[in-house]
């Protein structure tokens, strides 16, 4: 797809607000110029995806705290499942 000069600021805006890194956008752009979406599709899903992978870390470790958090709350022993 081809933008107009504003819409290519507005591209770069949009992919360094998603956390793409410079080599990333670099590429994304010279894809861009060659009309090649499809790979700049591909590019960007494997991005998301790897940014979904560290959010569900993040999220299995807040929910690790939720747990501690509320066993202190309630006074009870902490049961981590495990067999000692």
């Amino acid at each position: 797809m081809k933008y107009p000069e504003n819409q290519e600021l507005l591209l770069l805006r949009s992919l360094k607000d998603a956390g793409c890194g410079t080599l990333l956008i670099e590429k994304i752009q010279r894809l861009e110029k060659q009309g090649e979406i499809r790979e700049q599709f591909r590019l960007l899903a494997r991005h998301r995806s790897r940014l979904l992978k560290r959010l569900h870390a993040v999220q299995e470790k807040v929910d690790c705290l939720d747990y501690l958090l509320f066993h202190m709350t309630q006074n009870k022993p902490i049961d981590t499942g495990r067999s000692k």
